[in-house]
This record gives structure tokens, C-alpha cells and sequence, in this order.
């Protein structure tokens, strides 16, 4: 399942592009309208918008299964939950071109997991190499960091698409969310997929396994997740 891309950027960008020569007819109604059209696409396309300001974020990782039978994780900063009654539902924003995203939309879902705070010195493992890397492991760096990958148990993954997917996780993470897969859309370097939320886990210490948990669990902060700032 890969979801319905839908790319909405020239939409938008027409109809932006109308609305501001609409007002700039009123503004200057001399003006030829190939005189109009010029300074709307300079206007539309004037770098004047400052960039939004840094928000801390929690860092997570998706783990996600490739077609080959191997885990593909990355690093997510955009990850959030968009409703709150059943289904739940939340979104992700992903690389384009990167390992993660291309098995994540072709097996159509994947594991969230929430780092905690000792666990910054897998951030660059993940999120500043890639998977398509030649010569390059992340599960091996991962394992040199003490952090080895571990295999899942069926016990917390949910089927999907009438089988239980076989993904390897990072143990210790704070929690864990399986999502499937719903739509995509294009966002510029990203993809942000919607995704319903289908189990949710915590790692068991006695069992070193991510077990399923119905139990809301308690806020997280600065403590016990990690952070961006």
C-alpha cells in the first residue's frame, strides 16, 4: 500500500498567484496586465518570508520493513498526532529519495519510536546517513554504539495487509507507535504521510521486548524523551 500522492503545490501556487493580481489591479488599475503578471511573479517569489522560528521537537526514529527482509530506520523531527477521537491519526514528514520513506510507503506503514534522553548518540547514526550509503550500516553503527537492533515480537505488532510485518527495533526507546499508512502528500524535500495509528508499545526490561500496552503513558518531557533544543 503506498497511499494516494497528491501534489498540491501548482494548485496552490495559481491560486495564490490570482489572488495577488487581483489586488494589484485595484492597486494599480494603469497597468497592463502583462505589466500586472510580472510583478506578481516577482512578488510570488520575493525570499521576504523569515523562516520560522526553532521549536524544540522530540526526536524520533521509524522503523520501517523493506521489501529485501531487512529494518530501515531513520531520524523524524515532524511527527504528530492530527485527531484525538478514533481513528487516531498522525502525520509524518519524510526525506524524499531516502531508504526510511521508500519502504515505509511501500510496505505502507512502520514503527514510530520516541528516543530518550541517553540515546542522543544514535541522532547521527540514523538521521545524518543513509541508507542507500555504499559501505554503509546503520545497524552495524548502531551495535557499535551498544545499541543493537532487536527483532520484533508478534506479540506487539499488529497485522497489516493480512500478515505481521517483520521489523527490528531500537530497545530502550520511551514508546513505541505502529502506524499504517493512509495518503501522501508532497511537501517540497518531504513527503508527509497520514497515517492511523494501530498499536502502541512500551519496552519491557525483564523481556529486553516491546510489548503492547493499553495504558495511556505518562507525559513525557525533557526527562525521560529527547529533544531538539
Amino acid at each position: 500500500m503506498t497511499g494516494h500522492h497528491i501534489n498540491m503545490r501548482p494548485c496552490i501556487a495559481t491560486h495564490a498567484n490570482a489572488i495577488l493580481l487581483l489586488m494589484q489591479s485595484l492597486l494599480y488599475p494603469t497597468l497592463s496586465s502583462a505589466s500586472l503578471q510580472t510583478r506578481s511573479l516577482v512578488a510570488f517569489a520575493s525570499p521576504s518570508i523569515p523562516p520560522p522560528p526553532p521549536i524544540s521537537m522530540p526526536v524520533w526514529s521509524l522503523a520501517c520493513p523493506c521489501t529485501s527482509g531487512n529494518t530501515s530506520m531513520n531520524i523524524v523531527t515532524f511527527a504528530t498526532p492530527v485527531s484525538v477521537a478514533p481513528p487516531k491519526l498522525w502525520t509524518v514528514s519524510l526525506y524524499t529519495n531516502t531508504m526510511t520513506r521508500d519502504c515505509c510507503l511501500e510496505s505502507g506503514g512502520g514503527v514510530l519510536q520516541l528516543l530518550t534522553p541517553f540515546m542522543s548518540q544514535v541522532v547521527p547514526l540514523l538521521g545524518k546517513r543513509s541508507g542507500y550509503e555504499e559501505g554503509y550500516s546503520k545497524q552495524e553503527a548502531c551495535q557499535e554504539a551498544g545499541y543493537e537492533w532487536v527483532s520484533s515480537d508478534s506479540e506487539f505488532l499488529v497485522q497489516h495487509q493480512g500478515s505481521i510485518p517483520s521489523i527490528q527495533f531500537l530497545p530502550g526507546c520511551a514508546v513505541y507507535i505502529q502506524l499504517e499508512v493512509l495518503s501522501v502528500i508532497e511537501a517540497g524535500d518531504h513527503d508527509v504521510v497520514l497515517c492511523q495509528v494501530v498499536q502502541t508499545g512500551v519496552w519491557d526490561v525483564a523481556s529486553q521486548q516491546v510489548v503492547a500496552t493499553d495504558t495511556p503513558p505518562e507525559a513525557l518531557d525533557l526527562r525521560t524523551a529527547l529533544y531538539t533544543a
